[in-house]
């Protein structure tokens, strides 16, 4: 355990230490915050217009951060450092996990200052606080969390820029993967890719939480117990291909 929080905070700090990633997220803040100014362009809806950006600009800056996990593995290999700290008395899956838990808490930081923000920024140009915003966060960092441990998994047998291409395919599909059921007409291999892929449509409540429909928490508790779930389940799988990969 020690050794999976010790490469969890390397990865997280040497990420997180970076100036240009909080002037981005300043910057996203901001943006959202001047989303109240366009009271005509919004037609009077410039409260949902706040709440939606909020939301589509957590959920990018979630997918963004993801993508760091696309790109760890492949470095850590390419400058052989992977090599170095394999060679420890440290096992794989140590190495694994650590990468995990490092990019998945920077990815929910990084959500959750945004989800922060906004609500400073809600609060400040319509004097009310909208605390569905925190609903909207928790599916979004959970969603985060997920693309995280699917950008691991595909780090181990692809490129870094093979893997990013591929995770976020994984965002698209995943957003659009209700269709499948529809299309498949029912047969096997419908129904499995509809079961076996992310599905991030059921965390999408962006529309419903802007326009005061009351979403039941235990949907919300439930959602992000499917992200977090499924983010173990894959990065389980990345631990049992890494343990094959020969590294030398």
């Amino acid at each position: 355990m020690e050794d999976i929080i010790t490469i969890a905070q390397s990865t997280f700090y040497r990420v997180a230490r970076l100036k240009a990633l909080y002037v981005i997220l300043v910057i996203c803040v901001l943006d959202v915050a001047a989303m109240s100014a366009y009271k005509e362009l919004s037609m009077g809806l410039e409260k949902e217009l706040v709440f939606d950006c909020a939301l589509a600009i957590s959920l990018v800056v979630g997918l963004i951060t993801s993508m760091v996990a696309a790109f760890e593995i492949p470095r850590e290999l390419r400058e052989k450092t992977a090599q170095f700290i394999l060679s420890k008395p440290m096992g794989r899956s140590a190495f694994i996990w650590g990468k995990f838990l490092g990019v998945s808490a920077l990815a929910v930081f990084n959500v959750a200052f945004i989800i922060i923000g906004s609500l400073l920024a809600y609060r400040l140009s319509f004097g009310e606080t909208n605390w569905g915003l925190l609903s909207g966060g928790i599916l979004v960092a959970s969603e985060a969390v997920t693309l995280t441990s699917l950008g691991l998994l595909l780090s181990i047998f692809l490129t870094d820029t093979l893997a990013a291409i591929g995770l976020f395919a994984f965002f698209v599909i995943g957003h659009c993967v209700f269709m499948i059921e529809r299309w498949s007409g029912g047969n096997i291999l419908g129904n499995a890719a509809y079961y076996l892929l992310p599905n991030f449509y059921n965390c999408d409540v962006k529309t419903e939480l802007s326009h005061g429909v009351d979403v039941p928490g235990m949907f919300v508790g439930m959602g992000a117990v499917y992200g977090i779930a499924y983010a173990f389940f894959v990065t389980g799988l990345a631990i049992i291909i890494f343990n094959r990969k020969d590294i030398a």
